[in-house]
């Protein structure tokens, strides 16, 4: 083995951690009394994708969240959101990870 080669799974944790807490939010979400107070939990845990919505929403003058669809039934518009809300995130997620994961040993 190479100086400095080790197990390097920040790739993997990184994301996995997230997508464990993800889905738990979610569930706790639709366990919730449907208000707008039940959304904090959704938009904090993508929080990324949440800025950029709000980016746009603000750019634009919309008042209501840009990102969030209509028309679908409340939770079938926070689906519609929420998941590829998780799977971006996921990915800047992983690729921080891989950033970590090449740093060279100390």
């Amino acid at each position: 083995m190479k100086p400095g080669t080790g197990k390097r799974r920040a790739r993997f944790i990184l994301p996995g951690l997230y997508l464990a807490l993800a889905l738990y939010l979610w569930v706790d979400f639709t366990r919730t009394a449907h208000d707008g107070l039940a959304n904090i939990g959704l938009m904090a845990i993508t929080l990324p994708v949440t800025l950029v919505g709000l980016l746009i929403g603000s750019l634009i003058g919309e008042s209501s969240f840009i990102l969030l669809p209509d028309g679908f039934g409340y939770l079938g518009n926070h689906v519609l959101y929420y998941v590829p809300a998780v799977a971006i995130t996921a990915l800047l997620l992983w690729l921080l990870g891989r950033a970590i994961d090449r740093r060279p040993a100390a």
